[in-house]
């Protein structure tokens, strides 16, 4: 009814419209029929008459006429309809982006949420795991230890992994550049993979004719990262023979270098469907693999991603039987001059040995265990403790003792460490400067640089690692304890000995 009520009003208008057309195509038509008939070429015995000249235009006027002004109603009609799909269409593509948008905020924050839940237990586990490998343990118990921290690092790996996957797929992980060796990162990772090959009694080694002490602009983190992967996946699936790890380069556009880690083994290899499968997330060459040797099949996937954010791509060539050779390429920029990696040797802590006789440590975490596996990390290097559950509990005694740093949690009840740290850089009392470390569980990306940015001094990740923390415990107290750095007597012979400071340090634990 509606339709054919609005069809009946558009007809009228279409009417009107040609009825006003045609009479100013008369009243246009006339005059210059009347000029060119009647005066210009009019016959010398003929009157002239506008009768033909109406009656022509009559008859073609108005339908001609209807017909364009139906036309353009058309047109008018398809252009709006065109303009209201156009609208709806760029309205749901608006939708479906604010949809995909608040997706990644859920998925990240339930990410950052399940890494914090699942880091604070495994940190009393691979806590006290590495407090009791510290003691004087049986073989058979040595063992039992050495399980659980190899069992609580994998757990470890798998979930930074989905946590890599994660930044990666919604655009958060970035690559930061600085001066670094190659060569120096590759020695890092043959380092840390030596002893699994020796085990399995494999061939592991690195080949080269790049200068150790050649630095260009790269991200070490991230391409040891990937080279670990490919080295770990190489150790995992070769029996017998060997693994080479090789390095060169090439010159690249705008004075860039583009560097090649070739990693080959002697293992299992793989055919062409699977090395297609194999940089999928959460695929591996089949399901044997994952029976016989485990894994998620994350780690190529990231590598690979990882790889192409650097300029670069992760390629492999292999027959099932003869091993696998991965070529890892990235580019790097010349070295800027700036501080890069160094090597573990030059730690100032590297020896996981801290002293801090004496120091007087605030600790504040809400989670008993996690008081307990700290206490037993800095109690034997000679530390005094108090203890806080939270935020206010930390700023009344800090108003009511001195202290020589704080070991701060981030998420706690009553005051997290976020108001915690603002109240203590705001205060004006003389603790407005204390060295503050942040031991949270927070570990996703821009953590670290938002919780320094908050005013912490230094910043360690929970699961905990011991040596990490006396580390970092180390660089912000200047190398040592405030007692370490007071003037002391002059120091006993070389040939003495007898290390005064280690001395002290068990007396303090035994007496603790």
């Amino acid at each position: 009814m509606l339709s054919a009520e609005a069809s009946k009003t558009a007809l009228i208008k279409h009417l009107r419209k040609t009825v006003i057309v045609t009479a100013i195509i008369l009243f246009v038509v006339l005059p210059c029929d009347y000029v060119l008939a009647g005066i210009l070429f009019k016959a010398p015995d003929q009157e002239y008459s506008a009768a033909l000249t109406v009656a022509i235009t009559l008859l073609v006027a108005p339908p001609f006429s209807f017909f364009l002004i139906r036309q353009g109603a058309r047109l008018e009609a398809t252009q709006a309809s065109l303009a209201a799909e156009r609208a709806r269409r760029l309205a749901e593509v608006e939708a479906a982006r604010d949809a995909a948008e608040a997706a990644t905020r859920t998925k990240s924050e339930f990410l950052a949420n399940m890494s914090h839940e699942i880091r604070t237990p495994l940190n009393g586990v691979l806590g006290m795991a590495q407090a009791l490998n510290a003691r004087d343990l049986d073989p058979e118990a040595r063992a039992m230890v050495s399980t659980i921290r190899e069992s609580g690092a994998t757990l470890m790996a798998i979930l930074n992994d989905v946590l890599d996957l994660s930044k990666i797929e919604a655009g958060k992980l970035e690559i930061s550049p600085i001066d670094a060796s190659p060569m120096q990162t590759l020695r890092q990772v043959h380092a840390l993979f030596m002893p699994a090959a020796n085990e399995k009694h494999v061939r592991f080694d690195i080949v080269s004719d790049v200068p150790a002490g050649l630095r260009l602009s790269y991200d070490p983190v991230r391409v040891r990262q990937c080279v670990s992967n490919l080295v770990s996946n190489a150790v995992k699936f070769t029996r017998e023979g060997g693994i080479d790890v090789s390095l060169s380069m090439a010159p690249a556009e705008a004075g860039r270098t583009r560097v090649f880690i070739t990693v080959a083994d002697t293992g299992i290899g793989m055919d062409e469907d699977a090395s297609v499968r194999l940089f999928q997330a959460f695929s591996q060459a089949d399901g044997s693999t994952t029976r016989e040797f485990g894994g998620t099949g994350l780690g190529l996937a990231i590598s690979r991603r990882l790889a192409r954010m650097m300029g670069g791509d992760i390629e492999v060539h292999s027959k099932p039987g003869e091993g696998s050779v991965f070529t890892l390429s990235f580019l790097a920029g010349p070295a800027l001059g700036q501080a890069g990696e160094q090597p573990a040797e030059n730690s100032p802590a590297s020896s996981g040995v801290t002293h801090l006789r004496g120091a007087r440590v605030l600790l504040t975490d809400d989670n008993a265990v996690n008081r307990q596996v700290v206490r037993m990390f800095i109690q034997p290097q000679g530390a005094i403790i108090t203890e806080a559950c939270n935020g206010l509990e930390a700023l009344q005694a800090l108003a009511r003792e001195a202290f020589d740093l704080v070991l701060l949690d981030v998420h706690m009840p009553v005051m997290d460490g976020v108001e915690a740290i603002r109240r203590i850089r705001s205060s004006q009392g003389d603790w407005r400067a204390i060295p503050v470390i942040a031991l949270t569980a927070d570990a996703m990306t821009g953590d670290r640089e938002r919780l320094i940015g908050l005013g912490m001094t230094g910043y360690v990740s929970k699961p905990i690692d011991q040596s990490e923390l006396l580390s970092t415990i180390s660089r912000t107290l200047g190398g040592g304890s405030p007692a370490l750095n007071a003037p002391t007597a002059p120091a006993a012979p070389a040939d003495a000995g007898i290390n005064l400071d280690d001395i002290l340090a068990d007396l303090d634990r035994l007496a603790g």
